[in-house]
Parts: C-alpha cells; sequence; structure tokens
C-alpha cells in the first residue's frame, strides 16, 4: 500500500554460500522488472503499437527470468539454445525502443512548435500591412495639412473627399484582412488547444487501464476537500485491492495479470456513472474511487455493488482454468477539518481492516 514499506524476501540482503546463486536471481528479476515498467508506461513509437510493444516486452522478460525462447524464436528453432539468454537481443530491443519513443516526442514537440510558428507568422504580418496602410494615411494627412494652409476651398474640398474615400476603402480592406487572419489564427489555435488537452488528458490517464492515475486522483482529492470545507457537502472514499494479486502474477504471467487489472477498472466504471464520480488507478493493484454529494451509508452500499461484480468476473488463463477474483475496500467519509492525507489514510486503514478480517469485503477506516 502506498505510504507504507512492505519488506518482501527481494528486500534481504543474501548471505552465506547461495549469496552469489540468490543476487543472480536477483539482477534477472530487477531486469525483467525493468522491462515491465517499459510496457506499462510505453510512449507512442510509429514502428509498434503500445499493445504489440507490451507483449513483446513482457515475453523477453519471461524469457530473462525463465530462459524461454526469445520473441520471435519458436521452442523448436534450432537457433533457441536451452537455458541460454539472448542478452545482444534485449539491449537490441531497450535501445531501439528508446530511439523509437524519442523520435515519436520530438516529432510530437516540433509539431507544437510548428503550430506557435505560424500564429507569431500571421500576427507579424498582420503588423507588418497595418503599417504599410497607416503610411498611406499619414500621406494623405500630411497633403489635407498642406491644403489647410492655402487659401483653396475647392482644392480642400476635393482633398478631403479623396481622403474620406481612401480611408473607407483602407478601414474595410482592414476589416477583412484582419477577419480573414482571425480566423486562420483561430484555427490555429484551436489546434493547438486540442493537442495540449490530448496531451493533458494522456498525462492523466493510466496508460493500462485507462482510467484517471495518481496524478489526476491528488488532483481530483485536493478539488474535492476544497468543496467540502466551502460547501460542507457529504463525501466518502473508496480504496480498493485485487486481493493474492502476486499470486495471480506468478501463477498465471503479468499477461494475464494486467487483463485482471484491466477487468477490475472496468467494472469500477460501470458501478460508479455518475459524472462526479471519480475512478482512478493509484498504482500496482490498488484503485480509489472519490464519491461527491455521497454519504458513508450509500457509499457502503456502491461497494457491495463492486464486490459482487467482481465477484462474478469470468476470467480463466492460457490453460482454460478459471481464476477466482475477489477484492477488498476501504471506505472513508470526509469529516469536518480533513484535509486529503488524513481522509484518505482512514480509507487506507478501512482496507487493511477488510484484509484482516478474510478480505472479499468492505470495512470502514476510523
Amino acid at each position: 500500500m502506498f505510504g507504507r514499506s512492505r519488506p518482501t524476501h527481494d528486500d534481504r540482503v543474501p548471505e552465506g554460500e547461495a549469496a552469489e546463486a540468490t543476487l543472480g536471481d536477483m539482477a534477472l528479476d530487477t531486469l525483467a522488472s525493468v522491462l515491465r515498467s517499459m510496457a506499462e508506461f510505453a510512449l507512442e513509437q510509429d514502428v509498434l503499437d503500445i499493445p504489440t510493444f507490451r507483449a513483446v516486452s513482457e515475453a523477453w522478460a519471461k524469457h530473462i527470468t525463465l530462459a524461454t525462447s526469445p520473441p520471435g524464436v519458436s521452442d523448436d528453432d534450432p537457433r533457441q539454445r536451452k537455458g541460454r539468454r539472448e542478452w545482444q537481443g534485449v539491449r537490441r530491443f531497450v535501445r531501439e525502443y528508446c530511439e523509437a519513443s524519442s523520435k515519436r516526442v520530438v516529432e510530437v514537440a516540433t509539431d507544437l512548435r510548428q503550430v506557435i510558428w505560424v500564429f507569431i507568422h500571421h500576427l507579424s504580418q498582420t503588423f507588418t500591412e497595418d503599417e504599410v496602410v497607416d503610411a498611406r494615411v499619414r500621406v494623405q494627412l500630411d497633403r489635407l495639412e498642406e491644403l489647410v494652409q492655402t487659401n483653396s476651398t475647392a482644392d480642400l474640398k476635393r482633398e478631403v473627399l479623396d481622403v474620406v474615400g481612401m480611408l473607407r476603402v483602407v478601414l474595410e480592406e482592414r476589416r477583412e484582412r484582419q477577419i480573414r487572419q482571425m480566423d486562420i489564427l483561430g484555427a490555429q489555435v484551436r489546434s493547438l488547444g486540442h493537442e495540449l488537452e490530448s496531451a493533458r488528458r494522456e498525462s492523466e490517464t493510466d496508460p493500462l487501464t485507462r482510467i484517471s492515475n495518481r496524478k489526476a486522483f491528488d488532483e481530483y482529492l485536493a478539488r474535492s476537500v476544497e468543496i467540502h470545507r466551502a460547501f460542507s457537502s457529504p463525501m466518502a472514499m473508496l480504496v480498493v485491492d485485487i486481493d493474492h494479486f502476486k499470486a495471480v502474477n506468478d501463477d498465471n504471467g503479468h499477461i494475464t495479470g494486467d487483463e485482471v487489472l484491466r477487468e477490475v477498472a472496468d467494472a469500477l466504471v460501470k458501478v460508479f456513472l455518475r459524472k462526479s464520480d471519480f475512478v482512478s488507478r493509484l498504482g500496482g493493484d490498488e484503485f480509489a474511487v472519490i464519491l461527491r454529494e455521497t454519504t458513508a451509508v450509500d457509499a457502503r452500499a456502491l461497494a457491495e455493488r463492486v464486490l459482487g461484480r467482481i465477484r462474478a468476473l469470468h476470467m480463466v488463463n492460457g490453460e482454460e482454468e478459471p481464476i477466482d477474483v475477489t477484492v477488498s475496500i476501504g471506505l472513508a467519509a470526509i469529516e469536518p477539518g480533513d484535509d486529503g492525507n488524513a481522509w484518505l489514510e482512514r480509507a487506507d486503514r478501512g482496507l487493511y481492516a477488510a484484509k484482516e478480517a478474510g478480505r472479499d469485503r468492505v470495512a470502514s477506516g476510523f
């Protein structure tokens, strides 16, 4: 759980005669974890789409940890050397990903810079054209001023009419030009706005489950606390954790584990349908839900609905064996004086209470 240290076997430094072998295993596990992290937070590439890249990355991770065939090589291929690992292939895979993703980022940044340049170019062009027109107006006004000093009423009248006509034409031309320029700039600004909004949404979206990520959760949590302080409206939070998720990964592989995460996220979204219901992935196998205008009683009823929907999931591994998935849920209603950390900590305590009571249930944190 976030904010807490959970010692595991991998955290202990090996001792004794088995130290070297254990450190070797830890190194393999670490490299496999790096490959899976690359897959989870993959950037767009021109060569591979993200789902394909994740599958290949998982295959390399299995090759590292289990010495299975590397991607693209079958088990009966004569090129497959049993028990040998293709380190050069791993290095090439990582390097090609870094190059492809870096190239894609540069392309996106270049596109954004081009939009900004077009905006500046049109703005500069408008100023230049206006200066030319203003120069024409100044010439006419200087001519008019000279005639005012003379006694020729007829010449002055004729010149005034010419200036009025010229000004009318100039103003009409300027108005039409400004309309055209505003249309062009408006289209460019809208395009840039769509790009930036898309980038913002992507930065706040979990790449695996396609729901909101921890960054978006922190922002929504802070806003919710402010709303409660202003209006004292009831709110509740649920922290959801998949029971025995490590065993799901160990027994069925990370691809199946990823599918379980996506199914649980989808189940949460289908329960919490209001626009103000906020569903997010905190990280790992943990999710959080913020419910505005919701009492603890109503939140518990919704949490029970989540439990039932998760139990009803029908999932199988590669051998068509059923996978039982359940979740534990911590519940906390917001209280006067709460900040985001205090509210989240109570929901976290509720989660641990649910696990200690046997899992597959909801418990309130106090």
